[in-house]
């Protein structure tokens, strides 16, 4: 397997960080960024390769009641789906990796209603199969304000199903600076009822991974994903069938959550990159990583990250700068005894994290944005060059407090 679909599938994996990205992660993350731009198209499969994620994760749903057994037929029917449902609904575990959420564990009585619903409703959709395949049932657990589940099929291939209100969303885009290749394809296209529809494709000598992803006109966003286990390179449902399924009526979610931020974009990372122009205190100098990352933000495991290494007449150092997409939460420090709260001068809150190992000293600034963007801005002593040592390359990082808070408070800093 190659490096860039284990780094996409470690990105499906990671969790919501309670902090901030570890240093060492970010840093070896930057390394691999070379190695794998040119898949940057593939931000969305990302929920293409979650698909091998979540289908290798065992006991991934808490059911409340036996799971439906036996294979889909693939006979057309008419019946029309009621919004009462017999079928009981189920709640994926929680720390689950494999979806564009992170699983809550729980739901309440009205998601795991329409978990059921929808699981009952999908039930009569006759799947798009080519002759000789089978399928099993698709449950749709729920999982945060969303809902989704997978189908097994004939050939070691496996279908991963997600659905959520659309929330006013905008549609997805292709890569603006990857065009299409023989390994990397997407393209966007405007179905007959003014739905969007976008194909992503990730074809290498070790997997093949397809996901089709629909901005309906009914409300609803559909996430379908197509990928094998190892070794399988032989799709069973092509675009058109994928297309089939994430437009059934059947996944129209009925039921309304809070707004849904727009995806994360190309478009929108080239707008935040001027943002930070001018935050950097006087004689600060970005320089460019061992990954060629010079404060330019770039899309990494769906959130917003730009990396630099910083010089000046002490040495060199290291910050990030991270949004992750608006959410709930209330900033705080929890137990953590490197932690302070810090009073932002226009109102909000901030933790700051000051960590000292040795002669490396690592400073952590998280905050929410108006909107509820998480920004997190972290700096240490220890510039990335490369080599991997680990040891501090000046005395002391190269932004300070007061830095890191004005970088925080700047107005355009949001997803």
């Amino acid at each position: 397997m190659s490096d860039e679909v284990r780094d996409m599938i470690r990105s499906a994996l990671a969790d919501e960080p309670a902090l901030g990205l570890a240093f060492e992660r970010v840093v070896e993350d930057g390394r691999k960024r070379r190695a794998r731009r040119r898949f940057g198209a593939l931000t969305t499969a990302v929920v293409g390769v979650v698909a091998v994620v979540a289908v290798a994760v065992s006991g991934t749903f808490t059911q409340t009641s036996a799971p439906v057994a036996g294979v889909l037929s693939t006979t057309p029917t008419t019946s029309v789906t009621s919004s009462a449902a017999s079928t009981p609904g189920c709640a994926v575990e929680p720390m689950t990796g494999g979806f564009p959420d992170l699983p809550r564990g729980g739901a309440t009585p009205a998601e795991l209603a329409e978990s059921g619903r929808l699981t009952e409703a999908f039930g009569q959709f006759a799947l798009p199969l080519p002759a000789g395949v089978e399928a099993t049932p698709l449950r749709l657990c729920a999982i945060a304000d969303s809902w989704g589940g997978h189908i097994e099929l004939t050939g070691d291939r496996k279908v991963i199903v997600y659905v959520r209100p659309l929330g006013g969303q905008p549609p997805g885009e292709c890569a603006l600076s990857t065009p299409s290749t023989s390994e990397v394809r997407c393209a966007v296209e405007q179905l007959p009822d003014g739905s969007t529809a976008k194909v992503d494709v990730l074809s290498t000598a070790e997997v093949v991974l397809a996901t089709v992803e629909v901005w309906r006109n009914d409300g609803t966003y559909v996430s379908v994903s197509e990928v094998g286990g190892r070794g399988s390179r032989t799709r069973v449902l092509d675009d058109d069938r994928l297309t089939a399924i994430a437009t059934a009526p059947q996944l129209k979610v009925q039921w309304v959550g809070r707004p849904v931020p727009p995806a994360p974009s190309d478009r929108r990372a080239a707008e935040l990159g001027p943002v930070l122009a001018g935050a950097l205190p006087p004689g600060v100098t970005p320089e460019r990583t061992s990954a060629g990352e010079a404060l330019e933000f770039r899309i990494s495991q769906g959130a917003y990250r730009a990396i630099a290494n910083l010089t000046d007449s002490a040495g060199s150092g290291w910050v990030m700068v991270n949004l992750e997409k608006p959410g709930g939460g209330e900033v705080g420090c929890g137990s953590r005894a490197t932690c302070r709260l810090v009073d932002l001068p226009d109102g909000r809150k901030a933790a700051l994290d000051t960590l000292v190992d040795g002669g490396v000293t690592r400073l952590s600034l998280r905050s929410k944005a108006a909107d509820g963007t998480w920004v997190d801005v972290q700096t240490s002593n220890v510039a990335d060059t490369g080599g991997g040592s680990g040891a501090p390359t000046r005395p002391t990082p190269p932004l300070a407090e007061a830095d890191l808070v004005r970088i925080v408070e700047l107005p355009d800093l949001h997803w």
